[in-house]
Parts: structure tokens; sequence; C-alpha cells
């Protein structure tokens, strides 16, 4: 299993065929930030983030736009752990990233998942901090990028 960090690639690299590769987003502790999930497809996709709650900033017919923002509730947003976006739409959700760790966003419907419908948000704090990384990696933890073959500590 490989990651790629950064990014998250519209089509695979290398041409036509599948891959497995795991998609790692960046982001700092105590920013906000704004996630567009799009839905092309005749199907309602429901989408979930672990261990965080977010705020539902708009969702609209069509592709989602720059242009997009000046339709968002800024005033009374809702908050939830899991999200809807209609066929033929995009729900534009924030989230304050008030946990440091890795945190799984992914799609409700176990097939799509599976697929690959997912990615993973690491939220770094350069701060080392015993309240936010008191225990350490699990043994089975599948391990990647730079942590791939190195041995975990035991619980």
């Amino acid at each position: 299993m490989q990651c790629s960090t950064g990014s998250i690639p519209t089509h695979p690299p290398g041409g036509n065929g599948g891959y497995l590769q795991t998609s790692v987003m960046h982001a700092n502790f105590r920013e906000f930030v704004e996630i567009v999930f799009q839905n092309w497809e005749d199907s309602v996709q429901s989408w979930h983030i672990d261990v965080y709650s977010f705020f539902v900033l708009g969702m609209d017919g069509g592709q989602w736009t720059q242009a997009s923002r000046a339709c968002y509730n800024l005033r009374d947003t809702v908050a939830r752990s899991t999200v809807q976006v209609y066929p033929k739409s995009w729900t534009a959700i924030s989230v304050a990233l008030d946990n440091v760790g890795m945190w799984n966003v992914r799609s409700q419907n176990w097939a799509r998942q599976y697929l690959g419908q997912q990615f993973y948000l690491r939220v770094y704090s350069p701060a080392h901090s015993w309240r936010d990384e008191l225990l350490p990696i699990t043994r089975n933890a599948i391990l990647c990028g730079r942590a791939k073959g190195r041995h975990t500590r035991p619980l």
C-alpha cells in the first residue's frame, strides 16, 4: 500500500487500470478547512468524518465554483458528522481542526469506501503534547510513507 500525501489525483497515474494508494491531505491544528463534495452521479452520496463535527455551509445543484461561496450560510450553520450530497449537486462544509491526528473522511456507502472513495486528513501540530499523543500506535496499524517498514511500540 502506498500513500499519496497532499493531493488526491483525479485520474490514476500511469494510464488506465486500478492502483492501491491512500490519499492523505495535510492540515494544521486549530485551522478551519473547507471541503466541497461534488456528486456527478444519479444517487445520493453520504460522507462522514471520524471524530469531528463539521458545519454545513451550503449545497446546490450543478458544479461548485468559487462564486458558490456567495450562497454559503455563515450565520446559523448546522453541526453534523455525516452529510448528504444529492445527485448532480455539491455540498460544502467547514471543519474546525481541534484534534491532532489522522482522521478518515469517507463515503458511508461500504462498496464505495472499499473501492477507495475516502481519504485521510492529517491534522498536525508542531508542539509535542502528551494530551494529544498519549498512546503509541497499535501493532496492527498499516504503515505507509516514511513509517513503512518501521516497528511500532507495543501497547
